[in-house]
């Protein structure tokens, strides 16, 4: 039987200078991480998430259920923004998925 990994939150540099330039860098990627947070909170029913963590620190940067949807609206516009169309389907397909559990 293969055991599925555990969820851990995404390290970040804590230094601040260290953080900007990586988040400046990489927004793709800590959108991406945003997503697969909040897919993996959906499919857990978990009511938050926990999506980054800080190296050398106990500092963690959660989202609650209450904002998935809206943390999922601004990566959409995000996408649209930076014209990676490739990547609206799987927005829309979890805004769907959002939309189905809230009716439950």
């Amino acid at each position: 039987m293969i055991k599925k990994a555990k969820y851990k939150p995404f390290v970040l540099p804590s230094n601040f200078t260290e953080l900007e330039s990586y988040v400046e860098s990489n927004k793709m990627d800590l959108t991406e991480k945003v997503i697969s947070s909040i897919e993996f909170a959906v499919e857990k029913n978990l009511p938050m998430v926990e999506v980054f963590a800080f190296k050398n620190s106990d500092f963690v940067i959660t989202v609650s259920q209450t904002e998935f949807r809206e943390n999922v609206s601004h990566i959409y516009n995000f996408y649209i923004k930076e014209e990676q169309y490739e990547l609206c389907g799987r927005v829309k397909k979890l805004e769907l998925l959002l939309d189905t559990k809230t009716k439950i």
